[in-house]
């Protein structure tokens, strides 16, 4: 365990969730870095499985928790296990820090001795009422949560210093994650985290060669910080593509994160859009006209 010792390395450890971190001897990727920047205050990770996502928002949390007494942080997760989890990566980090003490400390709540709180939710709309003003609102598994916990939340954060970060890999072309993703924004800081190609390789004839560098420059022409994750190795995406049957759906959405018609589904999403934005959508619709001809037709039917 390494410490902060000087006092220009505890100051700096205090502003920087990062240089924290490092003071404890935890290193970072490059986009966890770009994550821990203390100055995002609406950030949306759309991040490979198993990329690291949960772990550097942990981290943000833990320094909030810390250097900011009083600070209250709310978690919300779709399911009790998914948001215990969550928690349990926070306990790692404060346990490498002795000076972080708990008088209360579960798997729902803890409650550091310079008065901040974290709690831990499920997606139930209910239990994220009663709360306000909250420092940070983390949403893990973003795109599996429903939209009525997040307009339920947004309320919270009426006072004005709330941080709010939605991480998640996707879940269909649908949904407060996606649309929030898709959607042109000054507000939010867009983080993209995929793993490396290896469908070129297994199935040259469909996937044209995926030039990382390019595709790096075109998300960032679209406001987006991209970056190819150092956790997924081609051995082991590999491995995964195989061990999936091949099924190119779920590798694409659980290691590329792309936003896919969910399977089995009767529209295509994208046509759907089109259709709006091709002004079919504008329609207006005579709700008394149409209920006449079908009680019409109705009575000649009988």
């Amino acid at each position: 365990m390494v410490l902060a010792k000087s006092l220009a390395d505890q100051l700096a450890a205090s502003i920087d969730p990062y240089r924290y971190m490092e003071s404890l001897g935890w290193f970072a990727f490059e986009w966890q870095v770009e994550v821990l920047n203390p100055g995002i205050h609406r950030l949306i990770l759309l991040c490979a499985r198993q990329s690291g996502k949960s772990t550097v928002i942990a981290a943000k949390v833990v320094h909030r928790a810390k250097y900011f007494p009083g600070s209250l942080i709310l978690l919300f997760a779709p399911t009790e296990d998914q948001s215990v989890e969550l928690m349990s990566k926070i306990s790692v980090f404060m346990k490498m820090d002795p000076e972080i003490v708990l008088f209360r400390d579960s798997s729902e709540t803890k409650k550091l001795l310079n008065g901040s709180r974290i709690k831990a939710f499920t997606s139930s709309p209910g239990s994220a009422r009663g709360y306000s003003d909250p420092d940070i609102i983390v949403i893990d598994e973003s795109s599996r949560v429903a939209d009525e916990l997040y307009l339920t939340i947004r309320p919270m954060m009426a006072g004005g210093k709330t941080d709010l970060l939605l991480l998640s890999t996707p879940a269909g072309k649908e949904g407060f994650f996606c649309n929030t993703w898709e959607r042109p924004s000054d507000t939010w800081v867009k983080v993209y985290v995929r793993a490396q190609d290896i469908l070129h390789e297994v199935l040259p004839n469909e996937y044209p060669p995926f030039d990382s560098e390019q595709w790096v420059e075109d998300q960032r022409e679209r406001g987006v910080k991209a970056y190819i994750s150092p956790r997924h190795t081609r051995e082991f995406l590999l491995e995964e593509f195989k061990e999936m049957n091949r099924n190119e759906f779920f590798f694409r959405q659980e290691y590329y994160c792309e936003f896919l018609n969910q399977l089995g589904a009767i529209f295509n999403m994208d046509d759907v859009d089109a259709a709006f934005s091709a002004g079919i959508g504008e329609k207006t619709f005579d709700y008394d006209i149409h209920l006449d001809t079908v009680k019409i037709d109705s009575f000649w039917r009988r």
